[in-house]
C-alpha cells in the first residue's frame, strides 16, 4: 500500500482551495462552499492533515474496566420510569435490554411495590423528582437504607439542580443552593451516586445555541461553587454531565467531547486534578429536533442522535420517545433498542473512541472549545451568570436564537423533513395533538424548532 501511495506526489490545502475554485468558474468559494455551524463556528468545505491540531484532545471516556473480558466501551442504556407505570412494565424493560431506570418520582411512591425484583447493584438509578426535591430524595434513600444496600453499590445520581427552582417555580437561586447543600450531605455517603446534574438541556431544548447552552451551564457551576460551602473538589465529583444531543450529528459529537474537557479544565481553575475520563456524561435525545407532523422521521432523528451520543463519549444514554408521556408501548420498545443496536450489531462498543483522528471533529473541538472560553470570559466580566439571570440576558438569549431558528422553519430557510419539506400522509399528522406553547417571564419550556410551522398547520 505504501508503494501504491508513493506514485502520488502530496497536495497541499491551498492547491485543493486552488482546484476547487477553477471548477466554481467565478462563484464566490466561501460563499458557496463555506457554512457556519450554530451561526458561529465557521466550517470548511474539506479537512486535511494541515489541519491537525496541536495537542490532541483526550479519547478515552471511562476508566479501564478491572473486570476482564468486557468491551473497551460501555455506555449504560437507560430508560424512564414514568407515573402510572407498573412493577412489570418496569422488569419487563430491564430483562429486554435496559440496564438504567430514570424514575420519576413525587415522593409518594410505595418503592417496595414499584421496584420489588429490582437490584440496584446491578444497574444504575437515576431520580428526576415531580415534587419536593428533598422529600423525593428521602423517599429514595430511605428505599435504599431499608434493603441493606452497601452504600458504594449505589450507581446512578439525582436529575436536579439548584436553578430548577428558579426556572420552574421562580425562586431565589439562593434557596436552591441551600437545598443543594442539604441534598449534597444526604448523598455524601453514597460515592458513586451523583448529588445533582449540570442541567445543559434546559437551555439546548429551549432553543438556545447549543454553544450558549454550555456557556450557561458552566457559568451556573461557577456560582454553585461559589455560593455552596463545599470544597470544589467534591462538587466536581458529584456533578453529573446533562446534555441534550440535537440533530447537527457531527458538531454534537464535538460539543459533548468538548463539554467534558471544559469541565475537567475548569476544575483545573480550582486546583482539582480531574481527568475528563472520570466525568460521567449523561446524554439524552432531543425533543427540541423533533415535530409533532411525522413520527417516522422522528425515529430517525432520534436514532442518529443517539449514536452521535454513543461517538461523544456518552456514559449514558437516555433515548427518549418524543412525547413520552403519551407514547405507545411499541414506541417505548423501539427506544430502547436503538441502543441495543449500536451495541450488538453496529458494533460501537468495540472501540474506544471511533471518531478518534478526525481532523474535522478535532477542529471542530478546538473551535467550540475556544468559543466556550471566550464565552465564560464575557460572562464572568459582566458579573457571571447570576447577574446574566438577573438582568434577563440569559432568557433574552435563549428566546432570541430560538425565534431565530423557528422563524427559518417556518419560512422554509431551514429545511425539517416530514415537516415543512417532504410532509408526511395526513395519516402520520395526526398522531400527536398539538398544544399551544406558553411560557411565564420565569421559565425556559421545552418547545420544538418546528413549532410555528405545526401552529400555521393546525390554523390552515
Amino acid at each position: 500500500m505504501n508503494e501504491l501511495f508513493s506514485e502520488f506526489d502530496s497536495v497541499s490545502k491551498e492547491e485543493w482551495i486552488a482546484q476547487a475554485k477553477k471548477d466554481l468558474r467565478g462563484k464566490d468559494f466561501d460563499q458557496n462552499l463555506k457554512s457556519a455551524l450554530w451561526d458561529r463556528l465557521a466550517i470548511d468545505p474539506f479537512y486535511t492533515l494541515e489541519d491537525r491540531v496541536a495537542e490532541s484532545f483526550p479519547t478515552e471516556f471511562q476508566a479501564k474496566s478491572e473486570i476482564p473480558g468486557l468491551p473497551p466501551r460501555i455506555w449504560g442504556n437507560v430508560v424512564s420510569v414514568l407515573p402510572g407505570d407498573t412493577n412489570s412494565s418496569i422488569l419487563n424493560a430491564l430483562e429486554n435490554g435496559a440496564d438504567g431506570l430514570v424514575l420519576h418520582l413525587n415522593g409518594f411512591e410505595n418503592l417496595d411495590e414499584l421496584v420489588k425484583g429490582v437490584f440496584p447493584e446491578y444497574i444504575s438509578i437515576w431520580i428526576k423528582p415531580i415534587g419536593n426535591p428533598l422529600f423525593v430524595l428521602n423517599t429514595f434513600l430511605g428505599w435504599i437504607e431499608k434493603i441493606d444496600l452497601d452504600p458504594e453499590k449505589l450507581q446512578g445520581g439525582f436529575l436536579w439542580t439548584p436553578s430548577d427552582l428558579v426556572f420552574e417555580q421562580n425562586e431565589v437561586f439562593q434557596l436552591g443552593v441551600e437545598l443543594f447543600t442539604e441534598i449534597f450531605e444526604l448523598t455524601d455517603a453514597f460515592p458513586n451516586f451523583k448529588a445533582f446534574a449540570l442541567k445543559s438541556s434546559r437551555y439546548s431544548e429551549s432553543g438556545a445555541n447549543p454553544l450558549d447552552a454550555l456557556i450557561f451551564t458552566l457559568g451556573e457551576l461557577i456560582e454553585i461553587i461559589d455560593q455552596a460551602q463545599i470544597k470544589p473538589e467534591k462538587v466536581f465529583k458529584k456533578a453529573l454531565l446533562e446534555v441534550s444531543i440535537g440533530d447537527a450529528h457531527f458538531g454534537e459529537i464535538a460539543r459533548l467531547k468538548t463539554f467534558r474537557e471544559i469541565v475537567s479544565m475548569l476544575a483545573g481553575q480550582y486546583e482539582v486534578e480531574l481527568e475528563s475520563k472520570e466525568l460521567s456524561l449523561f446524554s439524552q435525545t432531543s425533543d427540541w429536533s423533533k415535530s409533532i407532523l411525522d413520527i417516522n422521521t422522528n425515529l430517525i432523528r432520534q436514532t442518529y442522535e443517539a449514536m452521535a451520543g454513543v461517538f461523544g463519549g456518552a456514559n449514558f444514554l437516555w433515548v427518549r420517545p418524543f412525547e413520552e408521556e403519551n407514547c405507545t408501548e411499541q414506541e417505548r420498545r423501539i427506544a430502547r433498542n436503538v441502543s441495543l443496536i449500536l451495541r450488538d450489531e453496529a458494533y460501537l462498543d468495540k472501540m474506544i473512541d471511533p471518531a478518534a483522528g478526525s481532523y474535522y471533529l478535532e477542529k471542530l473541538q478546538e473551535k467550540i472549545t475556544q468559543e466556550i472560553q471566550s464565552g465564560l470570559l464575557d460572562l464572568e466580566k459582566n458579573g457571571g451568570w447570576m447577574a446574566a439571570l438577573n438582568s434577563g440576558e440569559i432568557h433574552s438569549r435563549v428566546r432570541a436564537y430560538r425565534e431565530k431558528i423557528q422563524n427559518k422553519v417556518l419560512d422554509k430557510n431551514l429545511s425539517k423533513i416530514g415537516a415543512n419539506k417532504y410532509p408526511a400522509s395526513e395519516k402520520l399528522r395526526n398522531d400527536y395533538p398539538f398544544h399551544d406553547f406558553e411560557e411565564k417571564s420565569f421559565e425556559l419550556k421545552p418547545t420544538r424548532a418546528t413549532y410555528l410551522f405545526e401552529l400555521l398547520n393546525q390554523q390552515l
